[in-house]
C-alpha cells in the first residue's frame, strides 16, 4: 500500500520533481562521462607521451571528482529539502488519517527511491552518449586517430559505472535520512501552517539601501581597479585585498538592491504603475532581500565558472595557437654555457670536462654532437640532419644592455605594454645580442627570408606577448642602443622564433652585424637548430640528444635541453586538453548547481505566493498578467546574479590575458561565444523548468 501510494505521488507530482530530477540527471551524466575517460586509452592509438599525459588527466579527474561529489551531496540535500517543505501539509493530513510517523517516512524513502532511480538511469543514458562525444573530442585534442579499423569504437567504463552507481547511491542515502530526519521531528502543528511560515525582511530601509549601494559598487570598483594594477603574476597582499573587496562587495550589492532597484524605478511612476509592476517589484523586493547570502554566493560561484572555463580553454588556444609557430625546425638542442645580471654580471655556468670539451670543439655545437654521437655510438649525425644551423646568444660582461636601457633609449616603459606580467625587477633583466649571419642562417633554415641591415642599424626579435608590443613602438621611435661602444638604431621588429620550443621564450633579442659584436661578448646559450628529411630521422635525432645529454664520458656535448617538432607537440596539445577539460568538468557541475539553487528558490517562492496570486485573480488580474508578472521575477532573479559574475568575470580574464601573455597570445573571443552558448543552454533549462513550475504553482496553489 505504502509502495503504491508513494508511486502515485510521484505521478501526481512530477511538475514537482522536475528540479530534482534535472539536477540528478546532469550530475549523473557528467560525473560517468568524465570519469569513464580513461577507458579511451584502449581505443585510442595514443603515443607514449600522449600516454603520460592522459594518465595526469585521469588522476587530475578523479581527485576533481570528490569535489564535484561533495557539489553534488550539497544539490541533492537541497533539492530534497524543498521538496519536503513543499509536502509538508500533505505529511500533516497522512497522520491526522492516522498513520504513523514510521509509515509517513517510508513512503518519503520510497518516492526517493523512485525518483532517485529513473534520475540515475536517464543520467547513465545520457552519460554513455556524452561519453562517445568526449571520445571524439579527445580524438580531434589529442589529433590521435580511432585505433578500432572500422573507425567506430563504443567506450564503456565499468569501472566509472561502479563508481558512479556508488557515489550517488550514497548521496541518495544521506537525502532520505535528512529527509527522515526532518518528518520524523516535525510536529504536525508545524506540518499543517508549514506554508504560512515566511522569511523576515532584513532591510527596509531604502535610502540605507541606496547608501549601501553605492557603497558595494565603490568597493566592487576598488576590487576591479586592485587587480588591474597587480595582476595574477605572484601572490600579493594586493590580490588578497581585491578578493575581500569582491566578495564584500558582492554580497552588500544584493543586500541593497532590492531598495536601490524599487526606488529607481518608483522614479518612473508611469513605469511603476503600470500593470503589475508594482506587484512585480514589491516580490522581487522581498525576494532579493531575504535570500542576498545565496545569491551572493551563486554568483561569486557562477564568476569561479565562467573565468575557469573561459580562462582554461582560452589557455589551450593559446598553447595550440603557438605550436606552428614554434616547431619551424625538426629540433632544437641548447645549451647554457653562463647567465648574467646587473648585479654580479657574466657568471660562466661549471661545466667542467663537458665545458671544456665544448670549447675544444670551439663551441661548434654540430660538431660537438658529431663527435659524441661517435664517442658513445649513439648514432650517425650527418646521416639524421640533412641541414643545421647554429645560433649564439651573447652578452657584453662588461657593459651588458639590459631592459632598463632600451626603456631609456626609448623613452617607453615595459610596464605599461606588458601590465602584470613582469616584476619589479624587470629592468635588470638582459637583453642578449645575437650575429646576423647566425641569424640569417636560422631563417633561411626555417625557410623564411634573410634580414638586411645597414650603416648602425640592428634589428629586434621577440616572440613574446609579453614584450612584442614594447619592441614594436621602440622600433617605430628609432630607439637607439649602445653595443660595444657603438650606437646601433633600432631598425626592424621580427617575431619569428628561433628554436623548436613549448612555449616563447625570446623576451627580446638584437641582431647586430657581425663585425659589431664585442670581442670580448660571452656565450650565455647556444641553440642548434636542425632539419630532417623524415618524422623517423627526427625521432632517431631525438634519441639521440637524448644519449649524448645523458652521457657520463667527459669528451660529450653538454646537452641542457633538446625537443623534437613531435615532442612538443605531443607535450602542448597533451597539457592544454587537461587544462581545457578540467575547466569544462568544473564549470559544467558549478553552473548545474546556481541553476539548481536559483531554480529551487524561485518554487518555494512560488508556493508561498500562491495566495497573493489567488487575490490578484479575485481583484480582477487576467491571467497573461499573473503570467508576465511571474516571467519578469524569475527572469530578473536569475539574469542578476549572472549578470554581475560576467562583470566579475571579464576584469579576471583581462588580467588572465597578461599572465597567459608567457605561453602565447590569448583570444577568448570565440571561446566566450561557445561557452555563453553552452551555459545558457544549461540556464535556460533550468529558467524554463522554473518559470513553468511557478507559473503552475501560482495557478493552482499546490
Amino acid at each position: 500500500m505504502l509502495a503504491r501510494l508513494a508511486l502515485g505521488n510521484v505521478r501526481k507530482s512530477v511538475s514537482d520533481f522536475g528540479v530534482y530530477f534535472l539536477t540528478v540527471m546532469l550530475g549523473v551524466a557528467v560525473f560517468y562521462a568524465f570519469n569513464s575517460m580513461t577507458a579511451q586509452q584502449g581505443v585510442l592509438a595514443f603515443s607514449e607521451t600522449q600516454d603520460r599525459m592522459f594518465d595526469l588527466l585521469g588522476m587530475v579527474i578523479g581527485g576533481v571528482s570528490a569535489f564535484v561529489a561533495l557539489v553534488l551531496v550539497f544539490l541533492v540535500v537541497y533539492a530534497s529539502r524543498f521538496l519536503i517543505r513543499r509536502r509538508k501539509k500533505e505529511f500533516g493530513l497522512y497522520l491526522m488519517l492516522g498513520m504513523r510517523t514510521g509509515d509517513v517516512v517510508r513512503i518519503v524513502a520510497v518516492e526517493s527511491l523512485i525518483v532517485g532511480a529513473a534520475s540515475l538511469l536517464a543520467g547513465l543514458a545520457l552519460g554513455f552518449a556524452l561519453s562517445q562525444l568526449l571520445l571524439w573530442v579527445t580524438s580531434a585534442l589529442f589529433q590521435a586517430g580511432v585505433a578500432e579499423a572500422a573507425g567506430f569504437a563504443f567506450v564503456f567504463s565499468a569501472d566509472a559505472l561502479a563508481q558512479t552507481a556508488a557515489v550517488f547511491v550514497a548521496i541518495f542515502a544521506v537525502a532520505a535520512v535528512l529527509n527522515a530526519r526532518t518528518v520524523a521531528r516535525a510536529r504536525l502543528i508545524d506540518l499543517l501552517h508549514a506554508a504560512r511560515q515566511g522569511e523576515d525582511m532584513k532591510l527596509t530601509s531604502l535610502p540605507l539601501s541606496l547608501a549601501l549601494f553605492a557603497v558595494a559598487v565603490a568597493l566592487i570598483g576598488a576590487s576591479y581597479k586592485l587587480l588591474m594594477d597587480n595582476g595574477l603574476a605572484e601572490p600579493s597582499p594586493e590580490f588578497a585585498a581585491a578578493t575581500v573587496l569582491v566578495c564584500v562587495g558582492t554580497a552588500l550589492f544584493f543586500y541593497a538592491l532590492s531598495g536601490f532597484l524599487l526606488k529607481l524605478v518608483q522614479l518612473v511612476r508611469p513605469l511603476y504603475l503600470r500593470g503589475l509592476n508594482m506587484f512585480t517589484l514589491r516580490q522581487l523586493n522581498a525576494k532579493v532581500n531575504t535570500t542576498f547570502a545565496s545569491l551572493s554566493v551563486v554568483c561569486l560561484v557562477l564568476f569561479l565558472a565562467i573565468t575557469s572555463v573561459c580562462g582554461g580553454i582560452g589557455i589551450r588556444g593559446a598553447l595550440v595557437g603557438a605550436i606552428e609557430a614554434s616547431t619551424a625546425y625538426s629540433a632544437t638542442v641548447s645549451t647554457s654555457f653562463g647567465t648574467y645580471t646587473s648585479e654580479t654580471g657574466y657568471v660562466p655556468a661549471d661545466l667542467g670536462a663537458f665545458g671544456a670539451f665544448a670549447k675544444e670543439q670551439g663551441y661548434d655545437a654540430a660538431a660537438g654532437l658529431r663527435a659524441s654521437a661517435q664517442t658513445i655510438g649513439a648514432g650517425d649525425f650527418d646521416a639524421l640532419v640533412e641541414d643545421a644551423a647554429q645560433l649564439d646568444l651573447l652578452v657584453d660582461p662588461d657593459d651588458g644592455l639590459t631592459m632598463a636601457d632600451v626603456e631609456e633609449a626609448s623613452g617607453l616603459v615595459l610596464a605599461d605594454f606588458a601590465g602584470a606580467s613582469v616584476n619589479d625587477g624587470y629592468g635588470k633583466y638582459p637583453v642578449h645580442l645575437m650575429r646576423l649571419s647566425q641569424v640569417n642562417a636560422a631563417l633561411e633554415l626555417a625557410g623564411k627570408p634573410a634580414i638586411e641591415l645597414g650603416e648602425g642599424e640592428c634589428a629586434v626579435f621577440s616572440d613574446s606577448d609579453i614584450t612584442r608590443g614594447f619592441y614594436e613602438q621602440a622600433v617605430r621611435r628609432g630607439a637607439s642602443v649602445e653595443v660595444g661602444g657603438r650606437a646601433l638604431k633600432m631598425a626592424s621588429f621580427h617575431g619569428d622564433t628561433l628554436q623548436t620550443t613549448t612555449m616563447p621564450l625570446n623576451t627580446g633579442a638584437i641582431a647586430v652585424p657581425d663585425d659589431a659584436v664585442p670581442e670580448d661578448a660571452a656565450i650565455v646559450q647556444t641553440i642548434l637548430n636542425v632539419q630532417c628529411a623524415s618524422d623517423e630521422d627526427e625521432a632517431a635525432f631525438g634519441e639521440l640528444a637524448e644519449a649524448v645529454s645523458e652521457a657520463e664520458e667527459p669528451d660529450t656535448w653538454p646537452v641542457t635541453l633538446s625537443l623534437t617538432r613531435g615532442e612538443v607537440l605531443e607535450q602542448s596539445i597533451g597539457l592544454s586538453t587537461v587544462v581545457a577539460y578540467l575547466a569544462v568538468y568544473l564549470g559544467f557541475v558549478l553552473v548545474v548547481a546556481c541553476a539548481a539553487i536559483l531554480a529551487i528558490q524561485q518554487l518555494s517562492d512560488a508556493s508561498d505566493s500562491a495566495p497573493r496570486y489567488g487575490l490578484l485573480r479575485k481583484l480582477g488580474a487576467a491571467n497573461g498578467m499573473i503570467s508576465g508578472s511571474i516571467f519578469a521575477q524569475v527572469l530578473v532573479y536569475f539574469l542578476f546574479p549572472l549578470v554581475l559574475a560576467v562583470a566579475h568575470s571579464a576584469c579576471a580574464l583581462a588580467v588572465v590575458a597578461d599572465v597567459v601573455a608567457v605561453f602565447g597570445h590569448l583570444d577568448i573571443g570565440e571561446t566566450v561565444l561557445v561557452c555563453a552558448a553552452c551555459f545558457l543552454a544549461v540556464y535556460g533549462a533550468y529558467f524554463a523548468v522554473t518559470f513553468l513550475g511557478a507559473r503552475r504553482l501560482s495557478f493552482t496553489g499546490e
